[in-house]
């Protein structure tokens, strides 16, 4: 693994940065949930304490602590935040619940579903009534109501006076209440009351009364009843609910909110909060504010949603937010209708939302007649949270990218740097085997310089070593020349005195190894003279052809084993160099192929002339070369030959061919022919 990527993993911890922010938001979010917590339950307990002061405003009958009962026939209004259109239909009321039925005390009465809004003006009440066999009311009321449809409304006014209306019609469409009021003689008579509106829709099984009260005429009490044309039983109960003790002729309880109770709580809360005033049994008496703010908006917009998936709290363990329209169920609601003040964090829906809801009880009385309920949207810590987070993540991510990109920028540094070193040390020692001392970065400081002096100090031992050895063989030459003179004059003096058949054998074998031993000496100081010869060259401008062409005739009567075969251009190649050392280059080749050259085999000369440069080439038959020894061949002292002859071989010849080559600035070179053979060459630049 590279510098480079090694540095730039490292310097990916830094996304650390990154992780423990998301764990100091983690903690952030849950002092801020700790803190909401606290100061919407401090909120709602003063808007409790506040209410609770003014019970007038907050109960129509304070005195009344009852519970809502349903089967008894009380009817809770739901508040509406806009004022319904009278068509016969609910669907503009805003209220989820479905029409609920009212209980049937009396056999001859309708079976009625009903749902009951309220306004600050007005009572809203949506009837259906199951009706298969509908019976217009007639022109002449004064037959008998018990011949014709009708829903019958009884309403205890605020003063405590009880007024009884009914709704009939002829037709479908918008029609008012009528009242019977108590004649003469001549019999009761029918009063309409224009302030009592209601739209009657027939349906395919009876039909609908949507009707519209106002709430001046509206007290604690109400009645309906749903009765056909058959008429009312005897001693049936005027009621179409379970009868009420009989000094509660009104009906059931009424139950919603006092006017005003929903301006006066707006006044307490601020945007983004939802107030809801409940009483005893949970049902909601007001309403106001909302859970969307344009902050949180906002702050869910300036947020990125892909941080909220590092950070989203897991809300499946939340019981559920209630979803009633009339009511409030939830354990902080419980608590507080028991006198203790309490919050705690409800799931929306089945998403990832949440709420936080604060109850604190309405005390009257030193008893709890209801409680308060603060609602904010989890969101809006969500937006606090991203905002610091967007601008941590922000502040992190653009560190991290400097990091990276200083760490990759410097480990190419790094690496360019040991780059340069790497190829100076595989280039240190020349194709001719001289060294280079020195190495790049050696100035540096840092651990690299260091490392680049280290191998310039190894270099200097290992170029002392090379020029010891390079100078051996000649120092071997000059110093054993002395004592070889010696053994020779000896033999020539023991031979001259005279010696026996049996001496004269040994004598002999001491004389060839003496010239054996010259032989050696003197191939040990060819490299050598070679080497020195280039300093007292001098080039001069030859032909290279004529130089050839006359050498392979030197050649053809010197070997005569062998046939030599020579291919030149056809006019001059001229050539500027030392002459004397293109031949001695030449007579090493020629002397190679003729050692490897079969009896009665072909050695072939050409030369070949590019663009710029001279192609000498050398081809003999015989065995290929080994193709593991193809780029040693021209190393000092590398020597192939498996077979042993009385001419001594030390690997020098086409070590002296290669320094001859690079003399003349070119390049030696050695191939295997296709059929059989070696080829060796020789490229000469045109100087």
């Amino acid at each position: 693994m590279s510098i480079r990527v090694q540095l730039l993993l490292v310097s990916l911890t830094t996304l650390i940065l990154p992780w423990a922010g998301c764990q100091y938001a983690r903690e952030l979010e849950t002092a801020l949930r700790t803190s909401q917590e606290q100061a919407l339950l401090a909120s709602a307990g003063t808007i409790a304490n506040a209410l609770s002061a003014e019970p007038q405003r907050l109960f129509r009958d304070p005195d009344d602590v009852g519970a809502f009962d349903a089967a008894r026939g009380d009817v809770y209004a739901h508040p509406l935040l806009a004022q319904p259109l009278l068509d016969g239909y609910r669907d503009d009321w805003g209220v989820r619940t479905a029409p609920q039925p009212l209980p049937a005390a009396s056999p001859g009465l309708l079976p009625v579903r009903m749902l009951a809004g309220v306004t600050d003006r007005y009572l809203y009440l949506y009837l259906e009534v199951d009706e298969p066999h509908f019976r217009p009311e007639p022109a002449d009321v004064h037959l008998g109501r018990d011949r014709f449809d009708r829903v019958e409304l009884t309403l205890q006014e605020p003063g405590g006076a009880v007024e009884s209306f009914f709704f009939a019609t002829h037709a479908p469409g918008l029609i008012e209440a009528q009242s019977v009021q108590k004649g003469d003689a001549a019999g009761d008579r029918v009063q309409p009351e224009p302030r009592l509106q209601a739209y009657w829709l027939q349906t395919a099984h009876g039909y609908h009364l949507e009707a519209r009260i106002p709430r001046s005429l509206v007290g604690a009490r109400l009645r309906i009843e749903a009765i056909g044309p058959t008429g009312r039983p005897a001693g049936a109960p005027v009621s179409g609910i379970e009868a009420a003790p009989s000094d509660d002729a009104a009906g059931g309880r009424l139950f919603f909110a006092p006017a005003g109770l929903g301006q006066l709580l707006a006044t307490f809360i601020r945007t983004g909060t939802r107030a809801t005033v409940v009483d005893a049994a949970g049902l909601k008496l007001a309403v106001a504010g909302d859970l969307e703010s344009g902050d949180a908006a906002r702050s869910r917009e300036a947020g990125r949603d892909w941080y909220r998936r590092f950070l989203a709290v897991d809300s499946t363990h939340l019981p559920q937010q209630s979803t009633a329209a009339d009511r409030l169920e939830s354990a902080s609601v419980g608590h507080a209708l028991a006198g203790h003040p309490d919050a705690e964090w409800l799931r929306i829906g089945d998403g990832p939302g949440a709420v936080l809801s604060a109850a604190a009880p309405m005390l009257i009385a030193q008893q709890p007649r209801g409680a308060v309920v603060l609602e904010q949207a989890g969101d809006q810590l969500v937006g606090l949270r991203d905002q610091a987070l967007a601008r941590l993540f922000d502040l992190t991510l653009l560190a991290t990218g400097v990091v990276v990109a200083f760490a990759f920028g410097f480990a190419t540094w790094i690496g360019v740097r040991i780059r340069r070193l790497g190829a100076a040390a595989e280039s240190a020692v020349t194709s001719d085997g001289r060294i280079r001392l020195q190495m790049p970065e050696s100035a540096r400081a840092d651990e690299i310089g260091a490392l680049s002096r280290s191998f310039e100090r190894l270099l200097a031992r290992l170029d002392e070593h090379t020029r010891y050895l390079r100078t051996l063989g000649g120092k071997l030459s000059h110093e054993l020349r002395t004592p070889l003179t010696v053994v020779r004059s000896s033999l020539d003096n023991l031979e001259s005195e005279g010696v026996g058949g049996a001496q004269r054998v040994y004598l002999n074998r001491a004389r060839e190894g003496s010239l054996r031993l010259q032989s050696i000496l003197t191939a040990l100081g060819a490299a050598a003279r070679v080497e020195e010869s280039f300093k007292q060259a001098e080039r001069v401008a030859f032909d290279l052809r004529e130089l050839l062409i006359s050498a392979v005739a030197g050649y053809r009567d010197g070997f005569s084993g062998v046939r030599f075969e020579l291919s030149v251009p056809p006019d001059a190649c001229f050539l500027r160099g030392a002459p004397d050392l293109i031949v001695q280059l030449l007579d090493k080749l020629v002397e190679n192929a003729v050692d490897f050259c079969p009896p009665g085999g072909i050695i072939g000369l050409g030369l070949q002339r590019a663009p710029g440069e001279y192609t000498l080439e050398v081809a003999n038959d015989g065995p290929p070369i080994p193709q593991a020894m193809l780029g040693r061949l021209f190393e000092s002292l590398f020597e192939q030959r498996t077979d042993r002859d009385e001419k001594p071989h030390l690997g020098l010849g086409l070590y002296i061919v290669r320094l001859i080559a690079e003399f003349h600035g070119g390049r030696a070179a050695a191939t295997n022919r296709d059929t059989q053979g070696a080829r060796f060459s020789v490229t000469l630049p045109v100087i």
